[in-house]
């Protein structure tokens, strides 16, 4: 059994799939990654061989069996059994031709052959693995904020497209390029982040919106926020699937991705980075746009105080008209300062003009009069300052935090 066998076998990750579904008995899959990749994601029921240098020179001196590297981690015993069937896999190795000869992967696999019938690798590795069959994988990739300033991106070895959620995906210029792959996923709109990626001659342009930026430390994303996030619930209405993208889905496209999250699911810029990046651990929004998913943050509480602060002053509104009403079958009676300064807001009887005191009948209000009295008591003269004033700063709060270096005029008369 010992010795190379040419051509080296190949796996597909849907065989891969099927094999892990249908409980992968016989089968041994072999994570040849480092323990930390492995450890924060790695393939259903995978072992690890960690590529150390230490654990390459073992092997190549013979001071360790696979065996030994193999039984502490796997969960069924390890035996050299003819009809043992062995699948490798490591980050994204496709061609196991161009491998170097004393390169950690070729290293294992001559190991694994003298030890095993059948040696496997996997094409496309982890990578392509875990963005088809995300399901089929274990742990949680790292969801830590970045503690430097990103450059930025630049193409990347291809992961495939991501689902962020049931309707929104997150990728690539190459994914959203390849017709089969989209179709596999059923994407058929497309938000595309950039100046310079073409559109696919297979979308229609309904299904198709572009966001005109680049992936610098100066351009302005915040602007085209809400536009996306339309585009986005355009196709989740129409039940279809939409995927943002830019070049390599790392920046532009996750900005716009962690921005949908924070305003439909109601979270924070941390918790909503932390949400995207779960799943898709390669984002990397540049500094630039971090900065921006803050001020849309503290945008988005604004609005939602204002909204409170109309609600509220909406419930004062009906209460103050169910007390005037009330106060149309009962005369007022003035008992305080206040209740004289009613005749002069309101219109409403004065105490000179008592019924009981003249010896008349009551005087039944107008409805001219009584829509004065709603809108004094609704629309008074400190509320609409108020309100304005409000308005304005929260105006004048946004443009400030979009163009800091551009002069403000002063506000006018309110």
């Amino acid at each position: 059994m010992a010795g190379d066998r040419l051509p080296r076998k190949v796996m597909d990750p849907k065989k891969l799939a099927s094999l892990l579904r249908n409980g992968a008995e016989g089968t041994l899959v072999i994570d040849s990654r480092s323990f930390v990749e492995y450890n924060s994601w790695h393939v259903l029921s995978s072992v690890n061989i960690c590529c150390s240098k230490l654990v390459k020179r073992r092997l190549q001196q013979d001071k360790v069996s696979i065996t030994e590297l193999i039984q502490p981690a796997s969960k069924m015993k390890v035996e050299a059994e003819e009809h043992q069937d062995v699948v490798v896999y490591d980050q994204s190795t496709r061609d196991v031709t161009g491998l170097a000869a004393d390169s950690f992967l070729s290293i294992l696999l001559g190991k694994l052959d003298s030890c095993f019938h059948s040696v496997s690798i996997l094409t496309g590795g982890f990578a392509t693995f875990s963005s088809c069959f995300p399901g089929l994988c274990e742990g949680k990739p790292a969801a830590i904020l970045p503690m430097s300033i990103s450059q930025p991106c630049l193409p990347v070895a291809n992961v495939g497209p991501t689902r962020i959620l049931p309707h929104l995906y997150l990728g690539s210029q190459k994914d959203v390029l390849n017709k089969d792959l989209m179709t596999q996923n059923g994407i058929s709109y497309v938000l595309n982040a950039s100046n310079s990626c073409p559109k696919p001659d297979f979308i229609c342009d309904s299904h198709f919106m572009r966001i005109p930026v680049n992936d610098n430390y100066c351009e302005k994303l915040l602007p085209w926020l809400d536009k996306s996030i339309e585009f986005i619930d355009k196709a989740k209405v129409s039940s279809c699937q939409v995927i943002v993208h830019c070049l390599a889905g790392i920046s532009r496209s996750a900005t716009i991705a962690i921005a949908y999250i924070m305003k439909t699911m109601g979270m924070s810029s941390d918790d909503a980075y932390r949400f995207v990046k779960d799943r898709r651990p390669s984002i990397s929004p540049n500094f630039n746009f971090l900065g921006q998913l803050l001020e849309y943050e503290r945008s988005l509480k604004l609005l939602k105080a204002l909204k409170s602060k109309g609600d509220r002053g909406e419930g004062d509104a009906q209460q103050d008209a169910a007390e005037v009403a009330e106060g149309s079958r009962h005369p007022l009676t003035p008992t305080s300062e206040k209740a004289e300064d009613v005749p002069r807001s309101t219109g409403l009887a004065s105490p000179h003009s008592d019924p009981e005191r003249q010896g008349g009948t009551p005087k039944v209000l107008s409805p001219t009069t009584l829509q004065q009295g709603l809108n004094g008591l609704h629309l008074s003269s400190e509320r609409i300052q108020d309100t304005n004033r409000l308005k304005r700063s929260f105006s004048l709060d946004i443009k400030s935090a979009y163009s800091p270096n551009l002069r403000q005029d002063p506000p006018g008369p309110p």
